[in-house]
This record gives structure tokens, C-alpha cells and sequence, in this order.
């Protein structure tokens, strides 16, 4: 519920930073929900790295096929959108969208080892269409201006999450981070 909640707030407290961004700047966010979901996993940069890996990827992949057919108005917004959906869903799939392991928990003297929790390290994509919406404005304004108004923009709407939702927003992050390992954890443990 505390997510449901904070999405909704975070999505509308985006509305309005990236309408203001786009009157007074003149630069889009990489549409007007994105800085919404963005702003919620600025914690997690590998997820942001993802995605905008994810959106370059599709990109990319639209502009090679729109030499080869035709490609325009919607037809090139479903398909920025579809291949935002299958390049996020096939980097969580290669990623295997989360890697876990068990980890020792630490507790009581002599007890180390016996007690097992469940840490793992979330590599994943932000949503289903966000790749494909950030990749429609690559397109639309160029990737530098896309990127700086959705960087500006997300950074906005956390602090301002920060400023009128503080409990809520340490609620939902310690949440998230409740059994989250750091990398370097991960790394130790794939490669012990």
C-alpha cells in the first residue's frame, strides 16, 4: 500500500516538474511519468543504468529499421515502445532480472553459519514501457538533452518527495533495502 501510494505521488509530483521543465527549458524528460519511477530508484543506479541502456538499445534498433522501412508518427512510437518492452525484458532475462544468494547471517557468538537469510542484488530494468518512452524522446530531442532533462527532473521530484513525504519515502527504502546486498557483496560471492 505504501508503494501504491508513493508511485502515485512520485508520478504526479513528476507531471508537474516535467510540464515546468518543458515550459521554462524547453526539455523533456523522456516522457511525463518516467521521472516519476525514476526518482523512486535513483538508489538502485544499476536499475537507472539499465533502463537507460535499455532505451539507448531501442533506440538504436528502431533508427536501423526505419532505414530499411518505413517509420513515422505511431507506427514509430509502438514500435519504440514494443522494442523498449522485449530489449527491458531481454537484459533482465540475460541479468536473470535478480541475482541471489545466501548469505551468513550475522548474530549471537558461535551461532555464525548456522543462521541463513536471503540477501540478493537487484539487476533490473524500471518498468515495461519506460525504456521505450525514454527512447521516443532520444529520438524526438536528442539523447544529451533527454538525458539532462530527465536527470534534472527525477533529481527534483526526490528531493521534493524527500521534503513533504520523508517517512513514507525511508519507509519504502528500507523496505527495498531490507535484504538488498551492495555489489561488492555480490561480486565477493560470485567469484569465491
Amino acid at each position: 500500500m505504501i508503494l501504491l501510494n508513493l508511485l502515485a505521488v512520485s508520478i504526479g509530483i513528476g507531471l508537474l516538474v516535467t510540464l515546468l521543465l518543458v515550459e521554462v527549458f524547453g526539455l523533456a524528460a523522456g516522457g511525463l511519468v518516467v521521472p516519476g519511477y525514476v526518482a523512486l530508484k535513483l538508489l538502485q543506479p544499476w536499475s537507472v543504468a539499465m533502463t537507460l541502456l535499455a532505451a539507448y538499445v531501442t533506440y538504436i534498433a528502431v533508427r536501423t529499421l526505419s532505414s530499411f522501412m518505413v517509420v513515422y508518427g505511431r507506427r514509430k512510437t509502438a514500435l519504440m515502445i514494443l522494442f523498449g518492452y522485449l530489449s527491458g525484458s531481454l537484459m533482465d532475462m540475460a541479468m536473470g532480472g535478480v541475482l541471489s544468494f545466501p548469505a551468513p547471517e550475522t548474530g549471537a557468538p558461535g551461532t555464525a553459519g548456522s543462521a541463513m537469510h536471503f540477501s540478493y542484488f537487484e539487476l533490473s530494468v524500471i518498468g515495461y514501457i519506460i525504456p521505450g518512452l525514454i527512447a521516443i524522446w532520444f529520438e524526438r530531442q536528442g539523447v544529451v538533452k533527454t538525458l539532462v532533462g530527465l536527470i534534472v527532473s527525477a533529481v527534483l521530484v526526490r528531493l521534493i518527495l524527500v521534503l513533504i513525504m520523508p517517512d513514507v519515502l525511508m519507509t519504502y527504502e528500507a523496505e527495498q533495502a531490507l535484504n538488498r546486498a551492495d555489489i561488492t557483496t555480490v561480486l565477493q560471492e560470485v567469484f569465491e
